[in-house]
């Protein structure tokens, strides 16, 4: 009991912590003050920073878009042409080895390198995008390229694995383009898409919409879909909600605007999984 609430008096000194407990303040001042308006304008905001830091629904929104992605068997996937692992998983950087960073979705590279070692595609596809520095402009897809090459050359996985990396893109519809053009060059026609789960219903039917067949492999869970659940109850406002939040209206958004710009047909976007 008292480690849950040295936990919880942590939460409270910290950013989202302080500031839902400075507009809980600000509401009661404003209260005494009677500008009753004020007050419930500041309450109001208070709740949704509990809601949202505080309680379970950040991670039901954002299970909503990984669940139908559960139950992946690496070793049930039929073969294909190529894994395609989509960019987002590092970053370029100036000091780590390799000079690559891993991002919250790095679990990318770890499902990529699963699914080679079970031999179920002869190449892997790398996207992303890349940053400019001082010296020189790095592509996420290089660094990644020759970090799975070392691998290579230790027998990691199979020598014979062609390792591609795609010119820096934009977003995911530049990785579509792009995988599409080495699909028509290599008569290649079924895909193992890497990405993370919460992506995955955009990033596939982009994909689908340029022809390809598309069999995902979802990674990088970040609700209870997949990782240990959360304590039980509400407790002081916290980032992660934030995180998952920001998550599930990224790829909401995504979505409306790839349909919009006619990027995702309408047959695409029916298939769910």
């Amino acid at each position: 009991m008292l480690d849950k609430f040295l936990r919880q008096l942590v939460c409270l000194l910290e950013p989202i912590g302080l500031l839902w407990l400075c507009l809980i303040v600000l509401a009661l001042w404003l209260f005494r003050r009677k500008q009753r308006d004020c007050a419930l304008a500041v309450l109001a905001l208070a709740l949704l920073v509990f809601l949202i830091g505080g309680t379970g629904f950040p991670g039901a929104l954002l299970g909503s878009l990984e669940r139908p992605y559960v139950g992946l068997e690496p070793e049930k996937l039929p073969q294909a042409d190529a894994v395609v692992m989509l960019g987002g998983g590092s970053e370029p950087s100036r000091y780590e080895a390799g000079r690559l960073h891993l991002t919250p979705a790095g679990d990318r590279f770890h499902m990529a390198l699963e699914v080679l070692q079970l031999r179920k595609a002869p190449a892997l596809v790398l996207g992303g995008g890349g940053a400019e520095f001082e010296d020189k402009f790095l592509a996420e897809s290089e660094l990644a390229a020759a970090w799975f090459d070392q691998l290579r050359k230790a027998g990691a996985i199979d020598p014979n694995t062609r390792i591609i990396p795609l010119k820096p893109c934009g977003d995911t519809h530049d990785e579509a383009l792009g995988v599409r053009v080495l699909a028509t060059a290599n008569g290649w026609h079924r895909v193992l898409l890497v990405t993370s789960a919460n992506h995955m219903r955009r990033a596939a039917a982009l994909f689908r919409t340029q022809g390809l067949e598309v069999v995902p492999v979802p990674c990088n869970f970040l609700t209870n879909v997949s990782t240990a659940p959360p304590p039980v109850g509400a407790g002081v406002p916290g980032w992660e909600g934030f995180v998952k939040v920001s998550a599930w209206m990224h790829e909401q958004i995504g979505w409306i605007e790839y349909r919009r710009r006619g990027w995702i047909s309408a047959e695409a976007a029916r298939t769910r999984n």
